[in-house]
């Protein structure tokens, strides 16, 4: 068992700054539209080569029947079936064309449908997209098939036909229990639903069930949160996620409809952070990077202890998949040492897609130096520790002599017991997992706290 780890608030306040998440590194404000389709289709030739080698697939289904007032993802509001059904064959031109460039490179390890909400397809288009994939790829035996599901909408019928096509892993969102916090969202659903669906879920064979929770949403107070989050842990997840809520009304029109009074204060989002990291790790789970917690027997957990655990734009995995291919609009991929990023809006992504191409805008190329970073970040974010030998023998230099001037930034995180070193590595202790971000912007080449004229990130906490 972890230790358990009281978040003192002084330094929650005093390390609550903006920054980046990194579930990319180089982190997507510095990526750039010069990388286009063509340099995707060249890039997907270049590792076509590596048959061996197993690849993620990430899938967008952006539709929602309604806006969640919290939202921050790429959605699209419609009932126009007309529309969506455009939408899954545009889809399935564009994983057969990814196919048809990766030539004989066809293992699949991972596939992940988020959203949106992906079960806002009918079992009849669900099944165009998967088996479009299925006949485009060849999924592993030890596949990961994982999906978001909305507890208001998923029905029994539809966690049967996700089972029975091999779905293995399911995460729910839940974001508070709360009634008025639920009502200042605008996403109103009981517990008794959360609690029928992950029962079903359990009949039906379903594995590493995680539920998502949000702090710092309006009308949230300490007590309120410490009942959401007891209610939780009454419906023994085998994972959980709890975000921090990112109000960004500028950048996101529909945020506007929550009332700024009714947000929790500074140092109220604060306690509630505190208190859901208390009470998870004091129920038994692990803090899995700084927001996420998973049961001792979860297998991520253990690949955690092993040093073995990945990251990648769907989460924390086991999954030995490095390269991810991203389908869909607002998709995100990663192979051959690049980024590439799909259109965000639904029109621009069916235009490109309809006329031969692939919808890629922007990303990254990255460079040796990016790669190097990119490494101790992950490090540090997935498995909590830098192994020196490892750096040495994979970079061919010391991890000293890289990174002299950035080692020498740690000091704070030292003195506040965050860090500790030995000769095999850099370890990050149980209070220094809440500021895992932290301790990663040392090491981010782009990243320039003092920029007002910067990308806007989430704050840390």
């Amino acid at each position: 068992m972890q230790q358990q780890q009281i978040v003192p608030i002084k330094l929650l306040r005093k390390y609550d700054r903006p920054g980046p998440r990194y579930t990319s590194y180089p982190t997507a404000p510095v990526w750039s539209d010069r990388v286009d389709s063509a340099l995707y289709v060249e890039t997907l030739k270049e590792s076509s080569g590596q048959v061996e080698a197993p690849l993620a697939i990430y899938n967008h289904i952006p539709f929602c029947e309604r806006r969640c007032l919290y939202c921050g993802c790429n959605t699209v509001i419609t009932r126009n079936q007309d529309r969506v059904r455009s939408y899954v064959h545009q889809m399935k031109k564009e994983i057969e064309r990814a196919s048809v460039h990766l030539g004989d490179r066809k293992k699949i390890a991972q596939c992940h449908f988020g959203g949106g909400t992906p079960t806002y397809l009918d079992n009849d288009l669900f099944d165009e997209v998967l088996g479009s994939l299925k006949s485009s790829f060849d999924f592993q035996p030890d596949a990961e098939l994982s999906i978001e599901v909305d507890p208001r909408v998923t029905t029994p019928e539809q966690l049967e036909y996700l089972r029975q096509c091999g779905f293995n892993r399911i995460s729910v969102g839940v974001q508070d229990f709360n009634s008025e916090v639920q009502v200042a969202c605008g996403r109103v659903q009981s517990y008794d639903q959360v609690f029928s669906l992950m029962e079903k879920c359990r009949q039906l064979g379903f594995k590493g069930i995680n539920i998502d929770l949000i702090y710092g949403l309006p009308k949230q107070t300490p007590e309120s949160f410490a009942v959401s989050l007891n209610q939780a842990l009454k419906l023994g997840p085998d994972r959980v996620a709890v975000y921090s809520f990112a109000y960004l009304p500028k950048m996101k029109a529909h945020q506007r409809k929550i009332l700024e009074e009714d947000l929790p204060t500074t140092d109220v989002k604060y306690e509630l952070f505190a208190i859901a990291v208390d009470r998870f790790v004091g129920a038994g789970y692990h803090q899995i990077g700084m927001d996420h917690f998973a049961l001792p027997d979860d297998e991520l957990s253990i690949a955690q202890s092993d040093g073995r655990l990945h990251r990648n734009f769907m989460g924390y995995t086991v999954q030995s998949a490095p390269e991810m291919i991203g389908l869909g609009l607002s998709s995100i991929g990663y192979i051959g040492g690049s980024f590439f990023q799909n259109y965000p809006a639904i029109d621009q992504y069916g235009e490109a897609i309809n006329s031969g191409k692939f919808a890629t805008y922007r990303g990254m190329k990255l460079s040796e130096d990016d790669l190097v970073r990119q490494f101790v970040i992950n490090s540090l974010m997935c498995n909590f520790h830098l192994d020196f030998s490892r750096f040495a023998d994979r970079f061919g230099t010391g991890y000293h002599d890289y990174f002299k001037e950035e080692h020498g930034n740690l000091t704070e995180f030292f003195d506040d017991d965050f860090l500790e070193e030995s000769d095999q590595g850099l370890a990050i202790k149980p209070l220094g997992r809440t500021f895992v971000r932290n301790i990663a912007m040392t090491y981010d080449a782009y990243f320039n706290k003092s920029d007002p004229a910067g990308p806007t990130f989430s704050r840390t906490i």
